[in-house]
């Protein structure tokens, strides 16, 4: 296992500087602020990215997130879906040639859901926080509502067309559970909320290039034992990187917190990673640290 860094958007000599002092030896770029002409990420770019990383003595070990309108079509089954996954096969393929071996995923069309990002935490934090109770109700989207075999459906035609791609690129694709793992909400579906709907994203197309973005707080909010979760997928190698993240509380309502201060046995994971043989970065996925003071 190796230490990683990310969630930042740019590769600025402050943030690597930053990285160096923590001692870690991968970087991982959230949604990298790169040219995105034609929909696509391309190889002098990526290059760059790459060589800003490794002259403060660093590895570019992953991209995580494309753009929204890189994929929008795509997760929907809209007109462009073809289009689109001809500009992503070729990110892959530029992605590959520029070195950088992981690019790190979603297919949640509402992304990410939170109640409050300013929930009181430890040394006055502000942490991210969801009550299932607040967004129960919540109106459907123009989208209108969208079934889990839609999104199934959707999903899969997309797998099965890049997953070959990224095999010749030499880049392996790890999709990043739903956060909540609650379905549906706003009348939109989010199928990968269980250990069993994991299970059957490596089974649609098996591929050691296809796997998981393992976010350990977003797992352990499901109902399943996310111990036996780093077991099952670790010891198949379908674990590409870790957010090394904690949680209090349950499915229906959590707060995000330290590393040290949550419900899972974090020694215990770590534990388990090393038993499995994982090889890859551990990244440490933290509550805001910068007190409303500061702000």
């Amino acid at each position: 296992m190796r230490a990683g860094f990310g969630q930042f958007n740019q590769a600025t000599p402050e943030y690597l500087r930053f990285a160096q002092q923590y001692g870690v030896t991968d970087i991982l770029l959230n949604t990298p602020q790169l040219p995105t002409a034609g929909g696509q990420w391309q190889l002098a770019d990526l290059v760059k990215l790459r060589l800003s990383v490794e002259q403060h003595g660093m590895k570019l070990s992953a991209l995580e997130n494309v753009p929204s309108n890189f994929y929008d079509h795509i997760m929907l089954g809209g007109p462009k879906r073809d289009e689109q996954i001809e500009n992503w096969c070729k990110s892959l393929t530029n992605m590959g040639k520029a070195g950088i071996p992981v690019l790190g995923y979603h297919f949640m069309v509402l992304y990410v859901w939170r109640t409050s990002s300013t929930t009181p935490g430890r040394g006055q934090a502000r942490v991210t926080s969801f009550d299932y109770e607040l967004v129960k109700d919540a109106p459907i989207t123009e989208l209108g509502e969208i079934s889990d075999e839609q999104m199934w459906d959707n999903f899969t035609y997309f797998l099965k067309a890049v997953i070959p791609v990224a095999e010749r690129a030499g880049v392996r694709m790890g999709l990043h559970p739903d956060d909540p793992p609650i379905s549906p909400l706003a009348g939109v579906a989010r199928i990968f909320r269980s250990h069993s709907a994991l299970r059957r994203l490596i089974e649609t197309v098996p591929s050691e290039y296809n796997g998981l973005e393992f976010c350990q707080g977003t797992i352990s909010e499901m109902p399943e034992n996310v111990i036996h979760a780093i077991r099952y997928f670790g010891s198949r190698g379908k674990i590409f990187y870790v957010h090394f993240r904690n949680i209090k509380g349950s499915l229906n309502n959590f707060v995000e917190v330290f590393p040290d201060e949550g419900d899972i046995d974090m020694l215990k994971a770590l534990r388990v990673y090393k038993e499995v043989g994982y090889e890859y970065m551990i990244m440490p996925v933290i509550a805001d640290p910068i007190g409303e003071e500061e702000r």
